[in-house]
């Protein structure tokens, strides 16, 4: 698998895809997912990060500002991660020994499809549990990222309309 992205034609319940489709390797919503059949839990706190417990609890867990921080923590079960942004909206997943393992990006409307590409050429194994709980994991990002912009951007446009009205008045 050389990338995961995301079918939103159901916008409540996301599939995640292996590469562009058909094969889905699960169905996500607010508060749960179905990851080839198995039941996931899932919560977030945008301010401290998310988790996604297994039907067996195992944890998938990342930890950090999702709307703030540049690096965060990510515990897959015990294996250690950290996603870094490299700049803006680009982003790098590093394994504990600072191999690179994927990256994924903002731009381009990255925040509606959400590609995760895995760059490690086969050195780092991944499972499939790993591999969604990851890619869940750049969806919620980038989702606080653009959260974060889009309300800085309407307070900017309501200042300059209140300037111009005042400038207006004058």
């Amino acid at each position: 698998m050389k990338y995961t992205s995301w079918d939103r034609s159901d916008r409540d319940n996301p599939k995640l895809l292996v590469e562009e489709g058909p094969e889905a390797l699960g169905t996500f919503s607010s508060g749960s997912a179905d990851i080839n059949g198995d039941f996931w839990r899932l919560s977030v706190d945008k301010k401290l990060g998310a988790s996604a417990t297994t039907s067996d609890d195992r944890v998938f867990r990342i930890s950090g500002d999702l709307s703030k921080d540049k690096k965060l923590d990510v515990s897959l079960d015990g294996r250690t991660f950290t996603i870094v942004n490299e700049n803006s909206n680009d982003w790098i997943i590093d394994d504990v020994n600072e191999n690179f393992v994927a990256q994924f990006s903002g731009r381009n409307n990255g925040v509606r499809k959400v590609n995760l590409e895995f760059m490690h050429e086969g050195k780092i194994e991944l499972s499939t549990e790993e591999i969604a709980a990851l890619s869940w994991f750049a969806r919620l990002i980038l989702e606080n990222r653009l959260q974060k912009s889009s309300v800085a951007m309407i307070a900017t446009l309501v200042l300059a309309s209140a300037v111009a009205v005042v400038a207006f008045l004058l």
